[in-house]
């Protein structure tokens, strides 16, 4: 419903006291409370009506309304039971915030008022009770879509489209993305001159880079509360269909998990492991490869797996394994072929919404069931190797386990800690005493196999100036440059400069 219904309604005579001209504001729920900040508690949209209990002076409501606008309520309903009226500086630290407030009567209960708001604003039950009935996703956009009027689609933070009722252009699609990385539900997205409503579908799921959200065309600023019901109906649905096939992807990991971990510890053969993904929809007379994936924790490191999985549109099974998780894709070996490929897009796609954290993955290079206990070792190893780089979205694949940086990622960090400083410490010292370069200076050079002329042109110095900080270099470490063991002790020594975590 929208404010302007409760303002009009004689019955509950509510009083504005600013922002009365906000009509047109929908009203998403109610929510009472009397705790000074309750936006724990709030999801956006809300009428909260207050006794104000928490009131002691104008410093108390200048904290509850920047927490009530920082949660993107609605409006704020004051009760006249305790004070009598809206203390002057709750309505002032209201007009500077811009949040609408109104008196609410002492003839006039919250119950009622929070009962006329969910009446009004209750949800249409169609959609719902066609979920319950039976029907699949693809059915609920297309009923969505009638009631609305226009093309509905289910997205994954993890860049997929789950669903929808038409073709999704490529460019709405990176808006919408960006936009629920950006923040709270509902938005609009806006592209190439389309516009698209986000909105949110309640999900437990975390990290946020695994949660679904609906896409509807249309501004949400057009939106009456006729359209929001039909969304909010959606969203609930979605939830529940998300619920259902989290669930069945869990029965199947469950299963191959057990089978993964007797595998890596000897008590199980690949024949009986193949019998288990054969179970779990995996036909196993077809190449595979595992991949590894860490982003802080077991379960949200499944849960985001599973759905950078779906996205890629491969048949697969998801278990937790080890402090990650582990997937096996099944497909032919041209498309297993692209898979590193397209990790690295979706990683792209999720890096957004990692906020804060870290994602990593390694993959393992194609192989069969019957090799499948080494494909879980190369992934692992993969993984290692791309939790060593820099980034918040690191993907590493098999094939790159010949390089130098298996050997690096493999010590112990208190050892690779100490090689760096051997080697380069004095240097820096040096850099930072006398503002000078020597170890971008190294650096290049060593990047230029040792060419002076291609090292000076690179650094935009004469070669004389550069064979003067060569020298300086060797004589601060002590080491000679044109000696090819030393050039490569350095050369793995700023290796580990860009790799190594801090102490």
């Amino acid at each position: 419903m929208l404010l302007g219904d409760l303002l009009a309604d004689r019955e509950l005579g509510l009083v504005p006291l600013h922002g009365g001209d906000r009509a047109d504001r929908p009203v998403r729920g109610v929510y009472i409370t009397d705790l000074i900040d309750p936006r724990r508690y709030l999801t956006g949209g809300e009428l909260v009506l207050s006794g104000l209990m928490w009131h002691n002076g104008p410093a108390d409501s200048e904290r509850f309304v920047s927490a009530l606008v920082d949660a993107g309520v609605a409006a704020l309903a004051a009760g006249t039971a305790r004070l009598g009226h809206a203390p002057p500086d709750l309505v002032a630290a209201c007009r500077r915030h811009d949040l609408p407030v109104f008196e609410v009567p002492l003839t006039v209960s919250f119950n009622t008022l929070a009962e006329r708001v969910q009446r009004r604003s209750a949800p249409r039950r169609e959609l719902v009770a066609a979920v319950a009935a039976g029907a699949d996703l693809d059915q609920a956009l297309r009923m969505a879509a009638d009631e609305l009027g226009a093309d509905c689609w289910v997205l994954s933070a993890a860049g997929w489209v789950v669903g929808g009722t038409a073709e999704l252009p490529e460019a709405a699609r990176r808006a919408a993305l960006r936009e629920f990385a950006a923040g709270r539900l509902p938005s609009t997205a806006r592209s190439e001159g389309t516009a698209h409503v986000l909105w949110p579908v309640e999900s437990d799921a975390e990290p946020r880079a695994a949660r679904w959200f609906v896409l509807a065309a249309g501004a949400f600023d057009d939106w009456g509360s006729e359209q929001v019901a039909i969304a909010t109906d959606l969203g609930t649905v979605v939830a529940l269909l998300r619920a259902r096939v989290d669930e069945a992807r869990r029965i199947a990991g469950r299963s191959v998990e057990a089978a993964l971990r007797r595998l890596l510890d000897g008590t199980s053969t690949p024949a009986e492991v193949a019998a288990r993904l054969e179970a779990a929809g995996l036909p196993t007379g077809e190449p595979l490869r595992a991949v590894s994936l860490d982003v802080g924790d077991p379960a949200e490191s499944t849960t985001l797996l599973r759905e950078i999985a779906a996205a890629t549109g491969m048949a697969s099974v998801t278990a937790p394994l080890g402090d990650g998780a582990t997937a096996l894709f099944v497909d032919d070996e041209a498309h297993l072929a692209e898979l590193d490929a397209e990790l690295a897009r979706i990683a792209a796609d999720v890096e957004p919404c990692l906020v804060g954290r870290s994602l990593a993955v390694g993959t393992s290079d194609i192989t069969r069931a019957t090799a499948l206990r080494g494909a879980l070792e190369e992934a692992g190893y993969a993984l290692r190797l791309a939790q060593r780089r820099r980034g918040r979205a690191k993907v590493a694949a098999a094939a790159e386990l010949a390089s130098h940086e298996v050997l690096l990622a493999s010590a112990p960090d208190e050892l690779r800690r100490s090689y760096r400083e051997r080697l380069l410490a004095d240097l820096t010292a040096y850099d930072a005493a006398h503002h000078s370069e020597l170890v971008r200076t190294l650096r290049t050079f060593l990047d230029c196999s040792g060419s002076w002329s291609r090292c000076a042109k690179q650094l935009h110095v004469h070669v004389n100036t550069l064979r003067y900080r060569i020298q300086r270099v060797e004589e601060i470490t002590g080491r000679d440059l044109s000696d090819f063991p030393s050039r490569v002790d350095f050369y793995l020594a700023l290796e580990l400069d860009h790799t190594t975590p801090p102490d």
